[in-house]
């Protein structure tokens, strides 16, 4: 459900030797052999139609026609053909036309389908496609969700993720360190306000288990790594968000006393940034870097939209695909999609251009975000909230509640 728009790619160069001078022509003598005389090289144009699919609401849209309008400005032999696709039907439309060999030139995407259709072998390895230079414009972390057994197999059109959210008519600083987080808290809280009601449920929190306690929740080859140490500082670093106020478990508390100004920080979703925007006011509203924690950081993890590229595509559609979709990731095309009043995208590459300074704060948040692991997230997310509720909310062991949930995931895995 996005719009459209355009940015003009590097043109070709063509190279056009020079012609002689003005001196006097000597004919050659019968041991001579005239030089030809150099022609330009004809500039490749770009044609054909792209077909794409979406499932963007009526805003988005207005940015994704902006887009698409621009490219075809600048390359006016390429047609784009749009179709929206209910979100809730998109993934499967798709796997079943790209299955019979037809579908989409491009799809846009969650960052969870691209693995599983790049096993089909519906999407295309874009490794070999994509200037280098592109790739290292991008967030790294989003970068890294698009890369599957050692593929490229999209481009993450926009990044989303968990953020830390302040009001700053209650806590006017942003905390440098989970320390000062808590101190401020603390200050902060009075007269029905609180300073923080910080949010443990494993979505929102998980993150923390890689940048602040340098652990990881499963390993290559995705059997569980969480029960270490390192998983025993993140049930810590979970129980020690008591001390700076309420805590919930995939509740609505928060968010609902951060909206009334009842809430000074919170930790949601960057999908809640305008809505957040309108309660306490933009100018009222921070989305602050995350703070330090020991040898490490707070963190949320970091989503992907993706664009990609469908198997089957050959030729001038393929050609005008790729094309199409650096067009769409360049710092133009991306200021475009950020507007907040339409697509509102964070951009996932450097260099954009940015008006609103609540997109400026998404953005360098999300410089130290994690990776969301889509892949193994249904084994492992219910048996680890359910050890967070244990020792946060019941004061478990850390350690007895990660075996417990070691064992329920690898039954998980193992099909039990």
């Amino acid at each position: 459900m996005k719009p459209r728009l355009s940015l003009a790619l590097g043109a070709l160069i063509a190279a056009v030797l020079p012609l002689a001078g003005c001196a006097p022509q000597i004919a050659p003598t019968p041991t001579e052999v005239s030089a030809p005389v150099p022609t330009a090289t004809p500039e490749p144009t770009l044609q054909g139609k792209i077909t794409l699919w979406h499932a963007w609401t009526d805003p988005e849209v207005e940015s994704l026609n902006e887009v698409i309008n621009g490219f075809e400005a600048d390359y006016p032999q390429v047609s784009i053909e749009v179709l929206y696709v209910p979100a809730s039907d998109l993934q499967g439309k798709f796997v079943t036309a790209a299955a019979a060999g037809g579908g989409p030139t491009l799809v846009i995407g969650a960052q969870d389908w691209g693995p599983p259709w790049f096993d089909a072998k519906l999407i295309a390895d874009l490794t070999d496609l994509i200037p280098p230079g592109l790739l290292s414009s991008l967030n790294p972390t989003a970068l890294e969700a698009v890369k599957y057994q050692g593929a490229l197999i999209g481009l993450p059109e926009t990044i989303k993720g968990v953020l830390l959210f302040r009001n700053k008519r209650i806590i006017n600083t942003a905390p440098a360190s989970f320390d000062e987080l808590v101190k401020a808290a603390k200050a902060a809280t009075k007269g029905g306000v609180v300073g923080a009601d910080l949010e443990s449920g494993l979505f929102y929190s998980a993150a923390n288990l890689t940048s602040a306690c340098g652990g990881q929740l499963a390993d290559n080859q995705g059997k569980p790594a969480f029960n270490s140490e390192a998983g025993v500082c993140f049930l810590q670093l979970l129980t020690k968000f008591k001390t700076a106020g309420p805590v919930e478990n995939n509740t609505d508390n928060d968010v609902n006393a951060f909206k009334a100004g009842k809430a000074g920080i919170i930790i949601d979703g960057s999908w809640n940034t305008s809505a957040l925007a309108q309660a306490v006011g933009a100018t009222n509203l921070a989305i602050d870097p995350w703070p330090s924690y020991g040898s490490g950081r707070l963190s949320g993890y970091l989503q992907t939209e993706n664009l990609y590229l469908n198997a089957q595509a050959s030729g001038d559609e393929r050609q005008a695909a790729l094309a199409f979709m650096q067009y769409f990731l360049s710092p133009g095309a991306q200021r475009l999609l950020a507007d907040p009043t339409k697509a509102g995208h964070v951009p996932s590459v450097a260099g954009v251009d940015i008006a609103d300074p609540l997109v400026q704060q998404e953005v360098a948040a999300f410089a130290t975000s994690v990776i969301y692991p889509a892949q193994i997230w249904a084994d492992y997310a219910d048996p680890l909230n359910n050890a967070i509720k244990k020792v946060v909310a019941a004061n478990a062991d850390p350690r007895a509640a990660l075996k417990e949930a070691e064992d329920a995931v690898n039954r998980k895995i193992a099909g039990g």
